[in-house]
């Protein structure tokens, strides 16, 4: 029996041995599927659709759109400075206009003044499935967008507010009026509006960096915006110490009255669109495609811009065809008439 026993260990020895090596051999096989299935999968991204920030989860507010008083009698704005994307364009033959569109209105403290509603606002605010803040508007306008089905919300007095220290220094009455984002938020819930949307492209598209490579000087860029005869303009100044551009018009800074300083953009568009004949108001004529220039970082580029259908954001490319990555951050777009002049230094 005894000498049975080496014999027996051996063959113990030999199976433990090879039992190890499977496991071992399993084991190994399974750390390398799971390191290939990790280099296969990486983790997405998610980003704000209007301001590229980084999210932790996919995007599914509500973004607000506010029709902003930009004539100069009605300076200095609240609440553009901290908007996601700021449109400007013209509205009748002696002013230009503002949208600005907000991914989180709460967050903003005040925002205006608030006026009346135009067609292309419509128009932007169904592309961006926003809620449309505005006051008042023509009954023609208005019906336009009730045709559309534009959630909105007609500011008055019991929602926002009339400015006291604007009426007592002398300004119109039709500057004067203001909302703060908590307001806005809580009229749109009132009204059973879906406040939990989740699209999450709108056209933009964004990148860690946004200067246009090959780019020319673009530190002052000067935007005339003309019609008519007549001519607006709009100039931006590139801040090397913020990295973004000062938004400048009637020969002065724009300063939000919000925070105390000036309205600044990492990102400016600046398109070229027809305009429709319309007896009473100028619209720009922007469901198709044109050309336009993109700037960020102090460079400028030519670009082509489309907008595909109503329910579609403006998308933005080289002339070559290769879509425009923006810097996170703010965005200016100006929708200028065909014909209007600018000019980069």
């Amino acid at each position: 029996m005894k000498r049975f026993l080496p014999l027996l260990l051996l063959v113990c020895f030999v199976f433990s041995s090879c039992v190890f090596q499977e496991i071992e051999q399993v084991t190994t096989t399974q750390e390398q599927t799971t390191a290939e299935e990790t280099t296969a999968a990486p983790l997405p991204v998610y980003r704000n659709p209007l301001n590229g920030a980084i999210l932790d989860e996919p995007f599914s507010g509500r973004i607000f759109s506010v029709s902003i008083n930009n004539v100069s009698s009605a300076l200095p704005h609240k609440g553009v400075g901290e908007a996601d994307v700021y449109f400007e364009m013209y509205i009748n033959d002696y002013c230009t206009r503002g949208l600005a569109l907000y991914t989180d209105i709460k967050k903003i403290p005040v925002v205006g003044s608030i006026r009346s509603l135009r067609y292309n606002f419509t128009d932007i605010s169904k592309a961006y499935e926003t809620v449309m803040i505005y006051s008042g508007g023509s009954k023609v306008v208005l019906k336009d967008m009730n045709t559309v089905g534009i959630d909105n919300i007609a500011i008055d007095e019991r929602i926002g507010y009339r400015d006291a220290d604007r009426l007592a220094s002398g300004y119109s009455l039709e500057h004067t009026l203001f909302a703060t984002g908590e307001a806005l938020y809580d009229a749109a819930v009132n009204r059973g509006y879906d406040m939990k949307l989740t699209r999450q492209d709108y056209g933009m598209q964004f990148g860690s960096e946004g200067t246009p490579v090959n780019g020319s000087t673009a530190n002052e860029i000067s935007i005339d915006f003309t019609l008519d005869g007549r001519v607006k303009n709009t100039t931006m100044k590139y801040d090397e110490t913020r990295d973004e551009y000062i938004y400048w018009q009637y020969k002065k800074e724009m300063i939000d009255e919000n925070t105390g300083n000036a309205e600044g953009f990492k990102n400016v568009f600046v398109i070229h669109a027809p305009m429709i004949e319309d007896p009473t108001y100028h619209i720009a004529d922007i469901f198709g495609a044109g050309s336009g220039y993109y700037a960020c970082g102090g460079k400028i580029i030519p670009i082509k811009w489309q907008v595909e259908s109503p329910e579609h954001g403006f998308t933005f490319t080289s002339e070559g065809g290769t879509p425009i990555l923006q810097e996170p951050g703010s965005t200016y777009i100006a929708i200028t008439p065909e014909g209007s002049s600018i000019t980069a230094k």
